[in-house]
């Protein structure tokens, strides 16, 4: 064989290679941003729950290497509920292979793919608002908090329409995060919850001042909450003239910070007589306990069960939401119909306080009357537990402080109808089809001479100011970063394996370059 021609096989060979690399690679257009968009930015976007926006590929970029550690660890995104016991509305589980591909697409350089699409952007309510519209907004007068003392206070809010509403989704955007622990909304139609809050001289009031009265309980927020939704066409009703009343348990240790919550509300949008009326309560609590009183002892690990018949006629059940503190560690839900079928409800292996959510089953359960409903709760009072709040552990008992603990489970249900098994519902979390534009990057190029390339390899930047590089073999692994300046610059490659490599930089004013290159021998 001719040198000419070896030369000639061997650079056809290297440059197919570096052509596979660029087809093969993952790209942020291609394949991360459906990703994103679908799992994290109904919370990671301005003016939602998460602490910063997860919706461009500048806002990826630069938080890359946490994601793709929490995405792994299975921290995020969050979805407590175990897929293998039963299937939600808005399942929020990645796949492993989602997973894989961010890690791929992290450890190859953080492709962005073709510069010439314009990656489409979920679009949100206002101010952030998850809602497909918000028809009535529940604020109060800011309230800054008076000490470090736990606290219950309520808020009332008073309505203006002169016909019955009824509410299709609640939404409550805590002030404080940190420091609302829960809040619970219900209707007051008698007027002597908004004379209390008149008599305190401060925003809402507290049981110093008297107690609300409870009309019709609307629904509850706990820390890590979507928004409640019910089934289109279905709502709780707001009769004219009732006040609205917001409970919120502050925790501790917040005294002087100022809190401004707010409750969204979505109205049903059909006629009055179309419209199904739901309930909601919190059906399983002490009363249902088979081995109780809830008194957990120190340093040890818990079990109790709770039994009970709770519907007298036959229901659909619409969403399940247990509730416990900082003490929990699983809970199990289930019901055993008259006939003997047990049916699973829900199983949440491994509790976090921090993410307590409204599952909404993908079709409304049937409960014939006189179904048992069951449950195994499981609590961790131990030095091996993180959250307790005690240190070294002591005896807990049920209580409405952060640092008591409660074994409640909450249902929406409504009365059952012929066929209603077969529904399907929808999901508040599901891609907008309100689409908006993001910011695209300015045009740039970074060059790589020679290539394939030995030890020494010279790159040209393009750029207008210095960015930060990196480069990663195609194998994964970052061999290195640094400052690349505009114009040349030369790459320390001595040493290095052959094989392929990705370089990508991302600076100022979104100026952003990669491009492949191959090491030889």
């Amino acid at each position: 064989m001719s040198w000419k021609l070896f030369i000639g096989l061997t650079l056809g060979l290297v440059w197919a290679e570096l052509a596979q690399a660029q087809t093969l690679l993952p790209t942020w257009v291609d394949d991360i941003a459906p990703i994103v968009h679908t799992h994290c930015a109904h919370c990671h976007h301005d003016g939602g729950a998460g602490p910063f926006p997860l919706m461009t590929y500048e806002d990826v970029f630069f938080t890359a290497n946490m994601d793709v550690h929490v995405m792994q660890d299975g921290e995020m995104p969050p979805w407590p509920a175990d897929p293998a016991y039963r299937h939600f509305v808005g399942e929020n589980v990645l796949s492993d292979a989602d997973v894989a591909l961010f890690t791929e697409w992290y450890n190859t350089g953080m492709a962005y793919g073709d510069e010439s699409v314009e990656v489409e952007l979920p679009s949100f309510g206002p101010e952030g608002s998850l809602l497909e519209s918000v028809d009535f907004v529940a604020n109060f007068p800011a309230y800054t908090l008076p000490s470090n003392a736990e606290e219950y206070r309520w808020f009332v809010v008073p309505t203006d329409f002169n016909d019955t509403r009824y509410i299709q989704a609640v939404e409550v955007v805590p002030g404080l995060p940190a420091a609302v622990h829960h809040a619970d909304i219900f209707v007051d139609v008698t007027g002597q919850s908004a004379e209390l809050d008149a008599a305190d001289p401060l925003p809402g009031f507290n049981g110093s001042t008297g107690w609300p009265t409870n009309t019709t309980y609307i629904n509850a927020w706990q820390p890590g909450a979507l928004p409640a939704r019910y089934p289109d066409g279905w709502g709780i009703p707001v009769p004219p003239g009732a006040d609205l009343v917001i409970e919120i348990h502050y925790g501790p240790d917040f005294a002087g910070q100022v809190d401004e919550t707010v409750m969204n509300l979505e109205w049903v949008d059909e006629p009055e007589e179309d419209i199904r009326t739901i309930s909601v309560g919190w059906l399983l609590g002490n009363g249902a306990m088979t081995d109780g009183p809830l008194v957990i002892p120190p340093d040890e690990i818990t079990t109790f069960h709770q039994e009970a018949v709770v519907f007298n006629a036959d229901q659909s059940l619409l969403s399940i939401c247990p509730h416990m503190h900082l003490l929990g560690k699983s809970y199990k839900v289930w019901m055993e119909t008259p006939t003997g079928d047990s049916i699973p409800l829900i199983d949440i292996p491994h509790w976090d306080f921090e993410w307590q959510f409204y599952y909404r089953f993908l079709s409304p359960v049937h409960v014939p009357a006189g179904t048992v409903f069951k449950t195994e709760g499981v609590y961790d009072n131990t030095v091996w537990n993180p959250l307790n709040p005690n240190n070294p552990p002591q005896e807990v008992t049920y209580g409405s402080l952060t640092t008591d603990e409660m074994f409640l489970v909450y249902f929406i249900w409504a009365a059952y109808q012929e066929g209603d098994e077969e529904l399907v519902f929808g999901t508040v979390e599901d891609p907008a089809t309100a689409l908006a534009q993001p910011p695209q990057a300015e045009g740039l190029d970074v060059q790589v001479s020679p290539n394939p390339a030995r030890g020494l390899v010279h790159l040209h930047w393009d750029g207008t100011t210095p960015v930060q590089a990196v480069v990663r073999a195609r194998q994964g692994g970052v061999v290195w970063t640094g400052e690349m300046t505009p114009g040349a610059n030369v790459l320390p490659a001595q040493g290095w394996s052959q094989g392929v490599y990705l370089l990508s930089a991302q600076g100022a004013n979104q100026q952003r370059a990669q491009t492949v290159f191959m090491l030889t021998r």
